[in-house]
């Protein structure tokens, strides 16, 4: 029963928020959930085909090895074309990033449909469960080294997944930081975060497809902490996913056109970048829960451009760091003078959003 438990947890908790996210198909305005719920959907299918091979469903195994490389290919691909939808306009190109998962699919299926039942049998008692090429021959042997080249390909696409990946949320989260003083619901960080997590997911499964699969079958202990892991790992993805309610999307609209014909001077801007300290300072707009860059380009009657500009290239700073550095000073002042204050206190009326955005923006400015 417990291993049994062990096995399918992984399946389970994709299963869960694949329904949850079909059942908010049409509730939420992100479509970049949609292609959330597909990642989910591929991931059941991987890790049913998972539970078929620890549990010696040997009547299953031949059409769900196909499943399984099909969507063991696939998986990547989906999750770096989520963060692509989210971070990024999309292009119909990115769609070729399953093509490794298609050729794959069709590899096997026919290597598959070449084999006799022996054949079968022989391909998973010697190397699906035994990881040996050793004694086989012909079609068996040729299906033996497209697993190979599959599992290369996978190593591949994990790698690809976090380089581009960690790349455009980094893209992302510095155009939110332009335009944005409070961005605990905007940035991307936590999702990058998730991409590290992959990176130790990845090393265990490169550990166990070196030494083989097999080699886990039968034991609770040696399959209980990857199952850990992925449940973990899937999880987190599924909540943070099911939560979001800003992409790229949301920033576009919002966004400063930055546009380089403008006409403007360094003395101007000099001048300018005067007056947004002053008028930041003695209106102490940075109290504004939700600041936006145009917010504060609409005060002081001027260009949204000249107001980034000024900010970010004379200051050398973004406007998300501008803000918190006033809101920061503003909180130690609090803090000074009324040590009867709460730290919830001091965070709402110095103008943060959050509590864990006050933390965040004390550690890294004081």
């Amino acid at each position: 029963m417990t291993y049994h438990f062990i096995t399918s947890l992984p399946l389970i908790t994709c299963a869960l928020f694949t329904v949850l996210l079909a059942l908010e198909w049409n509730n939420k305005q992100l479509r970049e959930q949609r292609t959330l719920f597909v990642f989910m959907l591929t991931a059941t299918i991987l890790y049913m085909g998972h539970y078929v091979f620890f549990n010696h469903v040997d009547r299953l195994i031949p059409i769900m090895d196909i499943v399984y490389v099909t969507a063991n290919l696939a998986v990547y691909p989906l999750y770096l074309i989520y963060i692509i939808r989210l971070t990024t306009q999309w292009k119909s190109w990115y769609g070729w990033l399953l093509l490794p998962a298609a050729i794959g699919a069709v590899a096997c299926s026919i290597a598959f449909l070449m084999m006799t039942d022996e054949e079968n049998d022989l391909f998973i008692k010697h190397y699906l469960y035994h990881n040996l090429t050793d004694g086989l021959a012909g079609v068996t042997l040729l299906q033996a080294w497209i697993h190979i080249g599959c599992k290369i390909v996978f190593a591949i696409e994990v790698l690809v997944t976090i380089v581009v990946g960690v790349r455009m949320i980094r893209k992302y989260d510095n155009a939110v930081n332009q335009l944005y003083a409070d961005t605990d619901n905007k940035s991307m960080h936590h999702i990058q975060s998730v991409l590290y997590l992959i990176v130790v997911a990845s090393v265990m499964s490169f550990v166990a497809n070196a030494i083989g699969r097999y080699r886990f079958t039968d034991s609770c202990y040696l399959l209980f902490f990857p199952s850990i892991t992925f449940s973990i790992l899937l999880f987190t993805i599924g909540y943070l996913g099911l939560h979001r309610q800003f992409s790229i999307a949301d920033l576009e609209g919002d966004k400063v056109i930055m546009n380089d014909k403008e006409k403007g001077n360094e003395v101007m801007d000099k001048s300018l970048t005067e007056r947004i300290v002053e008028i930041v300072r003695r209106d102490k707009i940075y109290l504004q829960p939700d600041l936006k860059l145009e917010n504060l380009a609409r005060m002081m009657n001027t260009n949204r451009t000249y107001i980034y500009q000024a900010i970010n290239q004379q200051m050398g700073i973004t406007f998300n760091e501008f803000i918190n550095r006033q809101r920061i000073a503003y909180a130690k002042q609090l803090m000074a003078n009324n040590p009867n204050l709460t730290t919830n206190e001091i965070a709402v009326q110095s103008g943060f959003a959050s509590l864990s955005s006050f933390y965040r923006n004390l550690k890294k400015y004081i």
